[in-house]
């Protein structure tokens, strides 16, 4: 962990938003802010960090009742909003607007926590801006999103920005190594397949099912590059799309999965929503399971290219070596190719089957 770093605030290779929220607790905090930056770099920590000072008498001791209660999620004066599905829906909104005026449980202040708020749509914003501009006093929004730019200008010009940026590749390794009790290699190679994304990273170290599916899908790819397809183009569509089915029932069963806005909904509207967050789940672990697959191939690219030392799966460097042929440089360009061709199609309204069958298909025929 950075030096640089208050320790009101543990967010790792963040100096900057701590030092920006640490000084907001001494002058006075604004009523709505906005975490914005790369996914998985610390902002739900953030504001979740955040919003336990903001009710804490002593800005954020840690260790008072409502900082504990803070810390595991069951503050009552601090509400998070997530995405029904893939969208803030408006019946969300209005459940906030309806509680606006409400005084704090416990503490001196009530925070809303607005997870992926470039998901609120405009019906929803234009639910949320009076709220926004003329909240109550003890009133905080707090809002966090990966894609600011997705986020309505008329929601974020009422925000104070807090920016949050990549977090250096070494103090990323470091903090992997001393939090998940892993190598120098695993834990390079969880940093540098995930892009940066500290909790995606984490999660891949932590979770056993998580890796044992990124194994899988290298597997799959490495299968592909020897010239051996196991299925089939419609059997290893159908083993990826089986895998994302399974991750999003999961997702739709949870019950601490629903939204704020939804504990009390009719049936239907409950099931509605289950359905989309089933689908939202679905769709997340076919990014990810396609992300591996490029990661495959780009390393495949860049060993054959004699550049080894910039591979992303680093756990896998003997048999990328072992594996990659100077003169197939062009087919793995294409093959990864393919695969980023059909991730972009995962945000159409096409079936989710049909792209992975597709791209099985031109990745038998270009390797």
């Amino acid at each position: 962990m950075s030096d640089t770093q208050n320790p009101r605030f543990d967010l790792i290779g963040q100096p900057h938003p701590a030092r920006l929220l640490e000084a907001a607790l001494r002058s006075g905090p604004s009523h709505a802010y906005l975490f914005a930056g790369p996914a998985g770099v610390g902002k739900r920590s953030a504001a979740r960090q955040f919003a336990a000072a903001l009710c804490c008498q002593d800005d954020g001791c840690g260790v008072c009742p409502g900082c504990v209660k803070a810390a595991r999620g069951l503050h009552p004066d601090i509400v998070t909003i997530e995405p029904a599905g893939s969208v803030i829906m408006v019946d969300q909104i209005r459940d906030i607007n309806r509680s606006l005026n409400l005084r704090p449980h416990e503490s001196r202040a009530r925070v809303f926590i607005v997870n992926d708020a470039g998901s609120l749509g405009a019906e929803g914003a234009n639910a949320f801006l009076k709220s926004l501009e003329e909240p109550p006093p003890f009133v905080y929004f707090l809002l966090v999103a990966s894609r600011p730019d997705r986020v309505l200008p008329t929601i974020a010009s009422r925000c104070q920005l807090v920016r949050f940026g990549q977090i250096a590749a070494a103090e990323m390794e470091e903090y992997l190594m001393s939090r998940c009790h892993v190598s120098a290699t695993m834990a390079t190679a969880a940093a540098r397949v995930c892009g940066g994304n500290l909790a995606l990273a984490e999660s891949l170290l932590l979770d056993a099912e998580l890796a044992a599916r990124r194994e899988r899908y290298l597997s799959i790819a490495a299968t592909l590059c020897r010239g051996a397809w196991e299925g089939g183009a419609a059997g290893m569509a159908a083993e990826i799309e089986a895998a994302a089915s399974l991750i999003g029932e999961a997702a739709g069963a949870a019950e601490e999965s629903v939204p704020d806005g939804f504990e009390a909904a009719p049936s239907k509207t409950r099931k509605q929503e289950a359905h989309r967050r089933a689908g939202a789940a679905q769709k997340r672990e076919l990014v990810l399971a396609l992300g591996i697959l490029a990661s495959w191939f780009r390393d495949m690219l860049v060993t054959a290219a004699g550049a080894s030392g910039a591979i992303l799966n680093t756990d896998y460097e003997n048999e990328l070596e072992d594996l990659a042929l100077p003169s197939r440089i062009d087919s793995y360009r294409q093959a990864l190719a393919a695969v980023e061709n059909a991730r972009r199609k995962l945000g159409y309204n096409v079936d989710l089957g049909l792209i992975l069958q597709a791209m099985f298909y031109e990745l038998m025929e270009v390797l």
